[in-house]
């Protein structure tokens, strides 16, 4: 699904704020969500063997599903900068943006670090806050304000450790979202999970299952019950996004073949022609004629 435009998310976040009178309002919001909030990519991160096969996993794919974000992981000497950016030309009076980035960030280091984690050091490009305790107590670190970057600093043996077993309990948190939000609907769950895993290039029917919570076999049996097919589902999820993607014009052809799982703009180009009988090129250009 397409998320809130970048600009109209920004302005939401600082109306917000303003309105509740809270300057760490992101902060506060960001209590509220846990892993299940980044849906199925929360599931592949619970699959890493290591904190960096881990971070280095969710910088690689979160773009895909929030466009607005990129993730760094650096290493530099003793120490790791985990630094968050956008593509964007992101203007002043931004601070809830970087709060909720940053603060986001956090919450995904502790999963994979372990709750009694804490980086070294915090920095956001936001100037300081009138209540700067509030930041320290959140992050249970010294923050910098007004900074080059924004982002989390930690020694670099923390890459080397496992990944924290707290991390397990994701999976059941998505599902259990997935069930209460879908309950009567068990090909929205499956179509919301394919959503989410399409731009990894790893949306294969087992690990659909496996977001979900089935075997393969009970997986597939519910999907024969709903006369239906994994391969249906997948092409269904994939030509509703293609034609969003195709409407918005920052999107090239290539990036919206990535985008819904394809390894190569030939392939996407011959699904659509077989989905809408013309190529995407072609269905642009008589939408924009």
């Amino acid at each position: 699904t397409l998320l809130i435009p970048f600009d109209q998310q920004i302005r939401l976040l600082q109306m917000a704020a303003r309105r509740c009178h809270c300057e760490e309002f992101a902060l506060e919001l960001v209590k509220r969500q846990d892993m299940a909030v980044f849906g199925a990519l929360s599931i592949l991160v619970a699959q890493a063997s290591t904190v960096r096969q881990g971070l280095q996993m969710f910088g690689r794919y979160l773009h895909y599903s929030v466009q607005a974000v990129q993730l760094d992981l650096r290493e530099e000497g003793a120490l790791v900068y985990f630094v968050v950016d956008s593509p964007f030309d992101v203007a002043t009076g931004s601070d809830q943006f970087w709060d909720h980035a940053v603060a986001l960030m956090f919450t995904v280091s502790r999963m994979v670090c372990g709750r009694q984690w804490s980086p070294r050091s915090v920095f956001l490009r936001r100037p300081q806050p009138r209540d700067t305790q509030s930041y320290s107590r959140y992050f249970r670190s010294p923050v910098a304000f007004g900074a080059e970057f924004s982002g989390l600093v930690f020694t670099r043996d923390v890459l080397a450790r496992p990944v924290s077993s707290s991390i397990s309990n994701v999976p059941r948190q998505l599902q259990h979202y997935l069930r209460t939000s879908f309950q009567h609907d068990f090909l929205e769950q499956v179509r919301r999970v394919i959503d989410s895993l399409l731009p990894t290039r790893n949306c294969t029917s087992v690990t659909v299952a496996q977001c979900m919570g089935f075997s393969q076999r009970s997986f597939q049996r519910r999907l024969h019950g709903e006369h239906t097919s994994f391969q249906a589902q997948l092409d269904r999820v994939r030509s509703e996004l293609a034609i969003s993607y195709l409407q918005e014009p920052q999107f090239s052809l290539t990036d919206i073949g990535e985008l819904l799982g394809f390894a190569e703009s030939a392939v996407f180009t011959r699904s659509f022609k077989r989905w809408f009988g013309v190529t995407p090129s072609r269905w642009r250009t008589r939408r924009f004629a």
